[in-house]
């Protein structure tokens, strides 16, 4: 027992440290910013401006910005955010493996996936709601599969699943999908519970009616909902083999669209020590399905038949009994027919939303596929994957396996280590801004009363990283010139609607006596926009900082009318 604690508590360690290495390695980036700016507002301000955004619901921009008044802005103390989300769904990860009689190894095997997951390591450290997601979907499968075991529907209960539940999709609208999968489940495995639990979903349907009127009033703002996610791709199978990649991949994630989704010879190597256990569990218990009333089918290997004491470890013996029994659990991995159970609940969880999101973005106008929203597939796999690992037999098949894929994890781990971390064109926007303030205090335009500084950016995206960085918009304004020829535009980033501490501005506009350009380009070239806009003016060139980064540079220069 003490040595099971103590191995517990060593996965526990280290998928903790594994998101705290590196937590504050990077700046925050576009959506983290709009995080941060979110939580500034006043709360019915920050409930409108949510809304005009359109595609998050509000209650973890609410989270943030109780954290941010408890703790501040440090990058630090914003990181920590997600990271304790993170760490916090360990409880309801394990509360998931007991209530699908999962304990032991099983359990511990699944947990030690998760740590290491690369996929789950990203956004434990990104200033966003998906570790929230995340928790909260965990917690809502582990009172669904409690309601399945109690084998009758309570007033707390579903109580209690509808308060999760209800935060979950107010937290991300994929968690309508976590919702819509478990009303599938009941209509395919347990009708007895369907009726109370549709109820439910009725009254969630109610309390969600306001944000749906909040987002239905901003809809019609700006570019509307094809601004945010027209440009996304609709699925196909190579967009779900990335996501099985994804979670299949220890430690390596990318930080910025320039590196690669995933590394190859680590999920290789993933699909080879988990996914073919996968497998194999799947393939063993649909032939256990297809054997005659009565009859086991015992265990691959040479175990037909027997049970052995690492089995007793592994999972906790359930009556085997008809679905529907009251007080029987039906979803635990016991002997029998209910490990059939377990395995078909966890299957189900993790192909019914990742199925029902490939669906809707096949069909409706607009693609909403993303695999950072399929963060709620992950759980219930690395369970499966806990799972297929704990039940391979012979027993020398299973210890070889969980030795090599340890040894694999540790040098994985150890290569990530290592790794250089690289400096991302979007940081270098904070260092510029910081030498234009200093710039800006040295006396140009000092004193009370003085005209504010103008910089000119080109993109959203610069724009509003910079109006972030600057902060005084009492000593800056921050303006964005669009459509410029010949200057790059990433369609997937612009200002937030309702928005207005970065002002729109036309070419033509651009004059006064001094002022700031923000841009990207390869080289400093006056001969190439948006320089030679300017140089045709009559204006030069007095001041430039630069910084490079991924192949790129960025450039803060300051322009005056030559004499």
């Amino acid at each position: 027992m003490l040595r099971r604690a103590l191995l517990l508590a060593s996965i526990v360690a280290l998928y903790a440290a594994a998101r705290l290495w590196r937590l504050t390695g990077s700046c925050l980036w576009f959506d983290e910013v709009f995080g941060v700016h979110a939580a500034r507002h006043a709360w019915g301000g920050l409930w409108r401006f949510v809304a005009a955004d359109l595609i998050h619901p509000p209650l973890f921009y609410a989270l943030l910005k109780l954290w941010v008044a408890a703790g501040g802005e440090s990058l630090l103390w914003l990181r920590l955010f997600p990271f304790v989300a993170s760490v916090a769904c360990v409880a309801p990860f394990l509360l998931l493996a007991r209530e699908l009689r999962l304990e032991g190894g099983a359990a511990r095997l699944a947990l030690l996936l998760a740590a290491a997951n690369g996929f789950l390591i990203k956004y434990a450290q990104e200033v966003r709601m998906y570790s929230l997601l995340l928790l909260l979907t965990l917690t809502s499968l582990w009172l669904f599969a409690r309601q399945l075991n109690a084998g009758r529907a309570t007033k707390r209960a579903l109580a209690a699943l509808f308060l999760v539940n209800l935060l979950l999709v107010y937290t991300h609208y994929y968690g309508w999908l976590v919702v819509l999968s478990e009303a599938a489940f009941l209509a395919l495995r347990r009708r007895d519970l369907l009726a109370p639990f549709a109820l439910k979903c009725v009254a969630l349907a109610v309390c969600f009616a306001p944000w749906v009127y909040a987002c239905a009033g901003a809809a019609g703002e700006g570019g509307g909902l094809a601004e945010n996610i027209g440009w996304i791709e609709r699925p196909g199978p190579a967009h779900v083999a990335q996501m099985f990649a994804l979670l299949h991949e220890p430690f390596y994630f990318r930080r910025s669209s320039a590196e690669p989704p995933f590394a190859r010879a680590g999920a290789l190597a993933g699909l080879l020590l988990v996914g073919l256990p996968v497998a194999l569990l799947l393939f063993r218990t649909l032939a256990r399905r297809r054997l005659p009333p009565g009859e086991t089918g015992g265990e691959a290997g040479g175990d037909h038949g027997r049970r052995t004491h690492d089995d007793a470890d592994d999972v906790r013996a359930a009556p085997a009994v008809e679905e529907g029994q009251a007080g029987a659990n039906v979803v635990g991995a016991g002997d029998g027919a209910n490990v059939v159970g377990a395995v078909g609940f966890l299957l189900f969880f993790t192909v019914a939303p990742l199925a029902l999101a490939f669906a809707a973005s096949r069909v409706l106008p607009f693609s909403v596929w993303g695999t950072r929203h399929l963060i709620v597939v992950a759980a219930p796999y690395m369970l499966l994957a806990g799972l297929a690992l704990a039940r391979l037999r012979p027993f020398w098949l299973k210890a070889s396996a969980v030795a090599v894929l340890s040894c694999w994890l540790a040098l994985a781990g150890a290569a990530s280590a290592l790794r250089r971390e690289g400096f991302h064109v979007w940081c270098a926007w904070e260092g510029l801004a910081a030498s234009l303030a200093r710039e800006e205090a040295g006396g140009r335009v000092a004193g009370e009363g003085a005209r504010p500084a103008h910089v000119y950016a080109f993109e959203d995206l610069v724009a509003y990283h910079l109006w972030f960085a600057l902060g005084d918009e009492d000593r800056f304004r921050v303006s964005v010139v669009r459509g410029l020829p010949g200057v790059a535009h990433d369609p997937a980033y612009f200002l937030p609607r309702r928005f207005r501490g970065v002002a729109a501005a036309d070419p033509a506009a651009l004059g006064g006596e001094s002022f700031w350009l923000a841009f990207r380009d390869a080289s400093l070239d006056e001969t190439r926009p948006p320089l030679n806009l300017l140089s045709g003016r009559g204006y030069r060139v007095e001041k430039i900082y630069e910084a490079s980064a991924q192949g790129q540079r960025a450039f803060l220069v300051r322009v005056a009318r030559a004499p």
